[in-house]
């Protein structure tokens, strides 16, 4: 009963609508589970959300048209298996639409009888799309930088420490400390596959900062925050993968940081290129990761040989590091730019290449 009262949604470009079914995995080529009848696509609270913004263009009077970037990375599973997703999407919604051919650049073209019939067929394929995109690896993410000085020198003495003090710790080794200068915070995670979907997300990141962060910190600037004290992503310190440091406010009230986080996901969310899985975003900075471990460490014994070789992550026990350095103070810096940062790409100074930044700083 729950789940009929309290169905998956997912949003698209400002509506939301319910998912079919939640417990099975919808593929490229799983036509029956993502178009079993109109009811998989039901808009629901409808009066709750603005119109949808594209165009859709009369081109005469029985005939009209929209046009959408789809990245070439998810034409395949809008047509599907010998075109059967498209054939049914343009069956069902009476539209045609035409797709470029391979190696071919340009928008698919949706043409129909009506507008109503015309924005159907667009929410179908957008519901495809995101469907897509949320099984891709995140390609890049929203990020507050932390490489202040201070912080970053209070971290370098913090890894030294640790090394020194809790050297006999199963399987905690250099390698898995981050770097200084990539320490961040993450606000949340996304995949964009080619230019015109960067040139969205940054859009979007700009608008955000009209609607979102500034409104939130214009009373409290130059907004500042702390990097003190340890935690751990899951429930057993001796069996750690990610011990990170925590966040709080200096200057501002306790949750302004996280109301912006939250407001940013949902800000991409409905947009359609990032997902929600949790209600509130996990404020953290990495400090040490399991994930960063170097395949060639002479530090792991023959007994843990087996797990090296399988490729899972191998977790360090972090009882020690906890019990000596819970409270940690790693310093305060001032909040300046949020980045909307590419998860491969570098800068000459080490850090993260950003696909665009916004600016907080006091005028």
């Amino acid at each position: 009963m729950a789940n009929v009262l309290k169905p998956d949604v997912m949003w698209v470009q400002g509506r939301c609508y319910r998912v079919n079914d939640s417990s099975t995995e919808a593929t490229d080529y799983q036509e029956h589970d993502l178009y079993e009848d109109e009811v998989t696509f039901k808009n629901i609270e409808d009066e709750h959300f603005e119109d949808e913004d594209f165009k859709v263009e009369m081109i005469d009077e029985n005939r009209y048209s929209t046009s959408l970037h789809v990245s070439k990375h998810y034409v395949g599973s809008i047509i599907g298996r010998k075109g059967a997703i498209k054939n049914r999407i343009e069956r069902d919604t009476k539209t045609e639409i035409k797709i470029p051919r391979q190696g071919q650049s340009g928008d698919v073209v949706i043409f129909g009888p009506s507008e109503a019939n015309v924005k159907a067929a667009r929410r179908r394929i957008n519901v495809i799309v995101i469907s897509s995109r949320m099984k891709q690896q995140f390609t890049h993410f929203i990020s507050v930088p932390m490489h202040n000085s201070t912080i970053m020198e209070n971290y370098q003495r913090f890894k030294e420490s640790v090394l020194r003090e809790c050297a006999d710790s199963r399987d905690l080794d250099e390698s898995l400390f981050v770097k200084p200068i990539k320490m961040h915070v993450t606000v949340g995670v996304m995949c964009l596959m080619d230019n015109e979907e960067r040139t969205i997300a940054s859009k979007l990141f700009t608008e955000a900062m009209d609607t979102i962060i500034a409104p939130a910190l214009k009373d409290h600037m130059p907004y500042k925050i702390s990097l003190k004290g340890l935690s751990y992503m899951n429930d057993d310190p001796s069996e750690i993968d990610v011990l990170y440091g925590e966040v709080h406010e200096v200057n501002a009230p306790k949750g302004t940081l996280q109301n912006i986080s939250d407001a940013l996901v949902d800000h991409f969310y409905k947009a359609g290129f990032m997902d929600r899985e949790n209600d509130h975003v996990k404020l953290h900075v990495t400090l040490i990761n399991s994930k960063f471990r170097q395949r060639s460490s002479t530090s792991l014994g023959d007994s843990n040989s087996k797990s090296r070789n399988s490729g899972k992550r191998l977790t360090f026990d972090g009882s020690k590091i906890l019990e000596k350095f819970a409270d940690y103070d790693f310093g305060v810096m001032d909040v300046e730019e949020f980045h909307l940062s590419q998860r491969y790409g570098k800068r000459s100074d080490g850090y993260y290449q950003p696909s665009c930044v916004v600016t907080c700083k006091k005028s």
